[in-house]
């Protein structure tokens, strides 16, 4: 049987008998050759029925179990296997393409859970007729196990950072802004014990006014972004307004927002990744895309919580919507959204053109409190 034969639609299947499967079974061996058994990747051949006929020595090593002890057992019910379609459906995908493929749970002998990017092809003869699968499972579990580290890092030192900023906002509004506060009152208070003053001085006092009063400001605006005081008292229902009215009157942006008015209280620490997200996005919209309007809109449903940030503006370049480059965008950027969206376990979709640019992160949510704020 060739290699190429693999991938050809199957017209029929049929069941062999014992002996008529003993050697399909070594004339597959034969052609495989010493692939067959130096693959680092598992092996396993099963009849039409699902039942093993062979597997080589890295299944043995994946699996736990030597081949002779597996050999008649049904391969999907051995290693407990989580499909995500019905066996039916994945068979009639496999009848009409060939192929199959899809990372799967599994269970080795050890009772651990394992997980695989698991090929599935039809295995016939040379009539064209299906005789039994062909799986070829490549051990992801170290690299899953790996990758899900690092997400409990990444989402650590996300929050050390939100923290920082919570602490670093607290403490602009509590000291420099209680002394810029402290400074204009003394400097008003100069002004009535000095009676009239030359023009020039006057001048002067007067710029010192408007000067305290912009660092003021800058200082309050400041803390607002590190950490809006609002989002822990109202929640993001209640932020969002507020903050948007606030970034439209600076950046002359006009922003519409489409949000529940009735919304309760989403969990802590997505709340705040839903407002970090969409800082950023308007941060963006307001440096890079030429924009003069944005819309934002937020849902929540089956137990979903769904934010889309859309402008108007010059789009971005496909290398930063598909590589994660992040072409026009500053700071954090997109890395940055990837990596709270990742760390909160939701998925992000972004589209650009001509027509401007649209950011898109929806999240499970099953602790919504529809208590209203």
């Amino acid at each position: 049987m060739s290699a190429s034969s693999v991938f050809e639609k199957p017209t029929s299947s049929v069941d062999l008998t014992p002996e008529e499967q003993r050697k399909a079974v070594e004339e597959w061996k034969r052609a495989a050759g010493q692939l067959f058994l130096s693959s680092r990747d598992a092996i396993i051949l099963v009849d039409s029925a699902g039942s093993i006929l062979t597997w080589n020595p890295s299944a043995e090593r994946l699996y736990g179990w030597k081949e002779v002890e597996v050999l008649g057992k049904p391969f999907l019910e051995l290693v407990k296997v989580e499909l995500p379609r019905p066996l039916g459906q994945i068979e009639n995908i496999l009848r009409r393409e060939g192929y199959w493929e899809y990372e799967l749970k599994e269970t080795n002998r050890q009772g651990l859970q394992i997980t695989v990017a698991s090929r599935w092809t039809a295995w016939r003869n040379s009539a064209g007729v299906a005789i039994g699968r062909l799986h070829l499972d490549t051990d992801l579990t170290k690299l899953r196990r790996g990758e899900q580290q690092l997400r409990v890092v990444s989402g650590h030192l996300l929050n050390l950072r939100d923290e920082e900023r919570r602490k670093l906002g607290r403490d602009l509004h509590d000291s420099a802004g209680q002394l810029l506060s402290m400074a204009k009152l003394n400097l008003s208070l100069s002004e009535e014990h000095l009676g009239t003053v030359p023009p020039r001085a006057a001048a002067y006092l007067e710029e010192c006014s408007k000067l305290i009063d912009q660092a003021l400001s800058e200082v309050r605006t400041i803390s607002y972004l590190l950490h809006p005081p609002l989002l822990e008292e109202l929640g993001l229902a209640g932020v969002l307004p507020w903050y948007v009215a606030g970034f439209s009157e600076r950046s002359r942006v006009k922003v519409t927002l489409d949000a529940p008015k009735e919304m309760g209280r989403l969990p802590r620490e997505l709340e705040l990744g839903l407002f970090r997200i969409l800082q950023e996005c308007l941060t963006n919209i307001h440096k890079h895309s030429n924009s003069s309007t944005a819309n934002i809109s937020l849902s929540l449903g089956n137990k979903q919580v769904r934010l889309k940030v859309e402008d108007q503006g010059k789009g971005m370049a496909a290398t930063a919507t598909q590589s994660g480059n992040e072409g026009r965008t500053s700071g954090v950027g997109l890395s940055g959204i990837r990596e709270r969206v990742t760390n909160l376990g939701g998925h992000m979709q972004i589209r650009s053109g001509d027509w401007g640019t649209a950011v898109e992160v929806v999240f499970p949510c099953v602790e919504i409190s529809m208590e209203p704020v």
